[in-house]
């Protein structure tokens, strides 16, 4: 019989999905799904969630039955033959970093290779985090984790069209190494990714984002810049920033460009984020944390982060995980930011 989980519980949105379905997925349980994204205004299953679903059951092999646009219920069981490969595509300008998210959670809990490839989406988008900050900051830490990840994009993908291409590889692994990120340490460097389609490169778009932020951030001594055209079906930008410290530790922010904004703009705009970053002593940004928190609960010992804010998508995380592994999970808030330390059972 298939356990029932409430998706309208904590911040009740896709995150849940994600999680829910990969953890019930890489462990072969039947899952019921209701409620699911009921506070929203666009409530149900979207088009990025039907996908990652879709993902998860080429690889897995379940049997779904609900799995439609706008869908509040889902459930799936008999499992079949595991595949290590997965092809899905996105229609709409949804997040591929949401896509690939599921297929991470999924993968931290399998030891094989696994490849996704995802035709569509968007690389840059207003409600996720931007390719870069995934790949420099998330995968970085998890790296430390023992777990290797990689990315390719062949065509970059920006709001409304969307249109990326793109394929991440989870490397196989033997065992989730523990993380203990508690100290900062003091600021090395930082990478400032400004990436812009190439329809907007007479504008000098992806130049002028970078120059405003380095400006405000005064240590020009410390700004790494990456400044790339690309190619995408519709116009677009984005400024992810990635700091480095001493300890080892890795935070970032990421601002998306729209049309109603300069360049500018999204560079000082950017900066505000940073600053907050940085004028924090955490060693995890709150962005990061939520998905820092399943490969901690996988991980073969203790690991505690220091984050300094809890958001309502790591508060839900930290509910949800519960319910699928064997854990303890401890949050205290001390010198103004949260330590966040899981132990198995």
């Amino acid at each position: 019989m298939s356990a029932v989980l409430d998706c309208s519980i904590g911040e009740g949105g896709g995150s849940i999905v994600r999680i829910a379905t990969a953890l019930a997925a890489a462990t072969n349980s039947p899952l019921k799904l209701v409620n699911i994204r009921s506070n929203r205004p666009n409530p149900g299953l979207r088009s990025q969630h039907l996908e990652a679903i879709n993902a998860l059951r080429q690889l897995s092999g379940f049997e779904v039955v609900g799995a439609n646009l706008g869908s509040k219920e889902l459930s799936f069981d008999k499992y079949g033959k595991r595949r290590n490969d997965a092809t899905v595509k996105i229609n709409t300008a949804g997040s591929i970093s949401l896509v690939a998210q599921a297929v991470q959670y999924y993968a931290l809990n399998n030891g094989s290779q696994i490849i996704l490839n995802i035709q569509g989406g968007a690389t840059h988008g207003k409600w996720a985090p931007s390719v870069e900050f995934v790949e420099n900051v998330t995968f970085k830490i998890l790296e430390k984790m023992n777990k290797l990840i990689t990315v390719d994009i062949n065509q970059y993908g920006y709001y409304p069209k969307g249109g990326a291409q793109s394929r991440f590889i989870f490397k196989p692994h033997n065992k989730i190494i523990p993380l203990d990120l508690t100290e900062k340490g003091t600021l090395e460097e930082i990478s400032v990714f400004s990436t812009v389609s190439s329809h907007l490169r007479k504008r000098n778009v992806a130049e002028r984002q970078l120059e405003t932020f380095a400006k405000l951030t005064k240590q020009p001594e410390k700004i790494v810049p990456h400044i790339n055209y690309v190619n995408s079906n519709s116009p677009g930008t984005g400024l992810t920033i990635v700091n480095k410290y001493s300890t080892g530790a890795i935070k970032g922010c990421f601002t998306p460009g729209e049309k109603s904004i300069t360049a500018e703009q999204v560079g000082e705009m950017c900066w505000e984020k940073w600053k907050d970053l940085e004028n924090n002593g955490a060693a995890v940004d709150s962005f990061t944390a939520d998905q820092l928190i399943v490969a901690m609960a996988l991980a073969e010992g203790n690991s505690t982060i220091t984050v300094d804010s809890l958001t309502n998508h790591t508060k839900t995380n930290i509910d949800l995980i519960q319910k699928f592994i064997s854990v303890t999970i401890n949050v205290k808030k001390r010198n103004g930011y949260y330590h966040v330390t899981i132990k198995p059972h």
